[in-house]
């Protein structure tokens, strides 16, 4: 999968016992897929919070069957998570 871009919407940063929610949409040559992701702590900044719900959304779906066995690779656009 080449991932060429992530969106991120529906972000809910107000304190809550769950911490921060965002929809994260990554686009690929295989199409799009949906990412719900959930932050423990708020990033003060919005820079820092926004990559690092982009790394969530990477680190969940490296956990996917089909990536996490090896059989197929995850390759980022570069500059994506720059």
């Amino acid at each position: 999968m080449y991932i060429t871009r992530i969106d991120i919407a529906g972000l809910e940063a107000a304190p809550s016992a769950e911490g921060i929610r965002a929809h994260v949409a990554i686009t690929s040559d295989k199409g799009r897929i949906l990412v719900d992701c959930t932050l423990a702590e708020a990033q003060p900044d919005t820079p820092k919070r926004t990559m690092a719900l982009m790394h969530e959304a990477i680190r969940q779906l490296r956990r996917m069957p089909e990536y996490r066995n090896g059989r197929h690779q995850i390759r980022l656009a570069d500059g994506l998570l720059a």
